[in-house]
Formats: structure tokens, C-alpha cells, sequence
């Protein structure tokens, strides 16, 4: 699930990795002018994350 909200004058942006011990992992980063710029950023991130481009350190199950 993909989020983009308004913090002041920035845009930011979240989604969901998982679930690690119980808690929810979220991926979050901020800084973008337009709500526009911070979906095409996202967007980007979570394609990367679903097909395992990408780092970011997930201990989410295959059963999840």
C-alpha cells in the first residue's frame, strides 16, 4: 500500500514492507516539492521492492 501525504510544505511518502515480529516495516522518505514527484518516486520504490531489486532488509515470512 502506497501513501503520499503533505508534512508542512513537503510531500512524503510511505508503503508498507511487511510484517517484522508483529510490527509493521515501513519504508517512508520525504523532501518532494510535488505530490506528483513523490508518486513517480514511490511508485519506482515499490516495483523495486516487490521484484527484489532492491537493499532493504525485510523478515517477512513466505506465508505472509
Amino acid at each position: 500500500m502506497i501513501n503520499i501525504r503533505k508534512r508542512g510544505k513537503v510531500y512524503q511518502n510511505c508503503f508498507e514492507a511487511g510484517k517484522v515480529n508483529g510490527k509493521r516495516k515501513q519504508i517512508t522518505k520525504r523532501g518532494f516539492k510535488t505530490k506528483n514527484e513523490a508518486y513517480i518516486v514511490v511508485q519506482k520504490e515499490y516495483d523495486e521492492f516487490i521484484n527484489g531489486v532492491t537493499n532493504i532488509e525485510c523478515n517477512m515470512l513466505y506465508g505472509d
